[in-house]
């Protein structure tokens, strides 16, 4: 397993004379290493093959050099000096490392050869002070000098032991690099170095390079002065790219596997506020971002609380000036501008939102659940977000920038779990939270109930307006899913491709009843030459006539066929029947060889002809019709 291991500490204490000092290599040598070929040693060192030592040169660079890193940084070397203390940049450095999720450390007094030891003693004490309570307290302290070389084998076999203790790292499973150098070589065209952040990536892949959204292809891969096919988590590489000049990638850019990740101008996060900063973060300041390579200016809208105070967390969203590349999980520092100064950071909970309101409660109960880091809840979060809008798990995985084993996982989770159902549709399956179903189920049952109290004389609705009337994104999947499932538990009823409740009955006053009766058997006996619904309600007060229409025409006993014209249900069964005879001697008719088998006039018989279409039985071809549809 490779693992990184980054520098901090204050200017001049001696970072980069300690790297060279444990590795044999001069970390500053920029110009060199472009001379000499494609190469990462830019800033960086190696100790063996499975180990890089990140330097950090100057203060307005470490946080940027830190942030290339990011989530792959396995450890960190605090480096102080013994003649110097604990310095501002000191404790700014260690509170990086402490924002960045950075969780083993050791610490360096360098430059022992220039003080006793008792002022070493001193030294040590006043660092156990500062990083008490985090995760270098108790971590070994060595005293070396990079100059002379006091201590430096033992701090180089400590680096080498502790890297053993390092636990694997999660492979999100997609391919994620930022850049953080860029060059051109003759022979080789462009060149950028960076450190993977998940996955792998093979020499001939196409990659997505964002937030430009371009494609390049890899033609080559370098590590440790070697050409490698492949490339995989926590290593740090340079990659020849095709198909992009050198000006057109900047620090701050992302390799991506294509299609898995898309630019954000908003990401909803923790926010930290270190004890440090002397007045509490206001909504809306304007701020520096330093997330994976990029440095943008952004607001931070506070979602949770009308201000941080030092030493506090919050619910925040941040808001960038420019699009950036972000994941759930990520770590990223804010600082201001003027002066530059680190003031606090957290970690990504959701990469793409809207802009969201202040103290919404499902949406800070969301975070908040997004931010315990349980298995799984990433993608449950995601589905309860989308509420009845159901999504395969292709989807979700590229939404979630996961690969398809890592989503199959936590699905399975959530599934055994019963927060999660899969849902089969058309062939594909689909997803959706336990609590969305029965929310569905319950809106889709409420819709129903609600109708039939405000319109007791019809039937029931039809499939897509009651799916459009029960919930607001109702998809498809989830909503035949829940009409199956009441269907099949006899709560509701298919009836004329009406669905009702199944304890629902039309019922008629006397009057009505009488009515319907009469305007029924009327219709039944004109068959194929009805007359209109006023022709026959002629006489019938109109808000009588009105229920007396609407109950024949949900009941299913008379038919709307169109343009005004109503028939029997009776009359249009056998004009399908007659139709279909005609047919069985005939592979094509015309309208007048139908109607005269029918024996009725063009006003009816057109719009039969189109509502025969409209249900799948005839299909009109130019001047003729034919069967589309055999007999059961």
């Amino acid at each position: 397993m490779h693992v990184v291991v980054g520098t901090a500490g204050h200017i001049d204490h001696g970072k980069s004379a300690l790297v060279k000092a444990l590795t044999g290599t001069d970390p500053d040598r920029l110009k060199e290493e472009k001379e000499r070929g494609m190469t990462t040693d830019l800033g960086f060192a190696f100790l063996g093959t499975e180990i890089t030592v990140i330097d950090v040169p100057g203060h307005e660079r470490f946080v940027r050099h830190m942030l290339a890193g990011a989530s792959t940084i396995d450890l960190v070397l605090l480096v102080v000096a013994a003649d110097d203390g604990v310095m501002p940049q000191t404790r700014e450095h260690f509170e990086i490392c402490r924002l960045m999720g950075i969780r083993k450390g050791m610490v360096a007094i360098n430059k022992a050869d220039l003080v006793d030891d008792e002022w070493i003693e001193m030294v040590k004490l006043d660092v156990g002070e500062m990083v008490k309570g985090s995760f270098l307290e108790g971590a070994q302290m060595m005293s070396v000098s990079a100059i002379t070389g006091q201590g430096v084998p033992e701090l180089r076999q400590a680096i080498v032991d502790l890297a053993k203790k390092v636990e694997a790292k999660t492979d999100r499973g997609v391919f994620r690099m930022p850049v953080d150098r860029n060059f051109s070589m003759k022979g080789f065209g462009t060149v950028v170095a960076g450190t993977v952040l998940s996955g792998h990536v093979h020499v001939g892949d196409t990659l997505d390079l964002l937030p430009q959204k371009r494609d390049v292809r890899v033609r080559g891969i370098q590590r440790h002065n070697q050409m490698l096919e492949t490339l995989g988590l926590g290593e740090r590489a340079a990659l020849n790219l095709q198909g992009v000049e050198r000006e057109a990638v900047v620090r701050g850019n992302v390799l991506a596997t294509p299609g898995y990740y898309t630019p954000t101008m908003n990401f909803n996060a923790t926010f930290y506020l270190l004890r440090s900063v002397e007045k509490p973060l206001r909504n809306l300041a304007r701020l520096k971002l330093h997330i994976g390579t990029a440095e943008v200016m952004c607001r931070v809208a506070l979602l949770d609380t009308k201000e941080v105070a030092p030493g506090q967390e919050a619910l925040v969203q941040v808001r960038a000036e420019e699009p950036v590349v972000c994941d759930w999980n990520d770590h990223y520092v804010i600082r201001t501008f003027a002066p530059q100064q680190t003031i606090g950071g957290g970690i990504v909970l959701e990469a793409h939102p809207s802009k969201e309101r202040r103290f919404d409660e499902d949406l800070v109960k969301r975070l908040r659940a997004l931010r315990t880091g349980e298995a799984g809840s990433v993608l449950e979060q995601y589905l309860l977000k989308h509420r009845f809008d159901a999504k395969t798990l292709a989807q979700g995985a590229k939404d979630l920038a996961l690969a398809d084993a890592d989503a199959g996982e936590m699905l399975g989770l959530l599934v055994t779990t019963n927060r999660a159902q899969r849902l089969e549709f058309e062939g594909k399956e689909f997803l959706v939270h336990e609590k969305m179903v029965a929310e569905a189920r319950a809106a889709t049952l409420a819709t129903l109930e609600q109708f039939h109290k405000e319109n007791p004389l019809r039937l029931g609705l039809k499939r897509p307006e009651l799916r459009s009337k029960a919930a607001p994104g109702f998809s498809a999947p989830l909503f035949e899913a829940v009409l199956a499932a009441l269907l099949s538990e006899k709560q509701v009823v298919m009836e004329d491709d009406r669905v009702r409740l199944a304890t629902h009955q039309i019922k008629l006053g006397p009057a009505l009843q009488k009515e319907y009766s009469r305007i029924d058997k009327l219709f039944q006996e004109m068959g194929f030459s009805p007359p209109s619904f006023e022709e026959a309600l002629a006489g019938v007060e109109k808000k009588l006539g009105q229920q007396v229409r609407v109950a024949l025409l949900e009941s299913g006993r008379l038919v709307d066929v169109g343009e005004s014209v109503v028939l029997h249900r009776d009359a249009v069964a056998l004009a399908e029947q007659k139709v279909r005879a005609l047919f069985a001697r005939k592979p094509e008719l015309t309208a007048s060889e139908i109607r005269q088998e029918l024996g009725t006039t063009r006003k009816y018989l057109i719009p039969l002809l189109n509502y025969l279409d409209s249900r799948g039985i005839t299909q009109r071809r130019g001047e003729v019709r034919v069967l589309r549809q055999k007999p059961a």
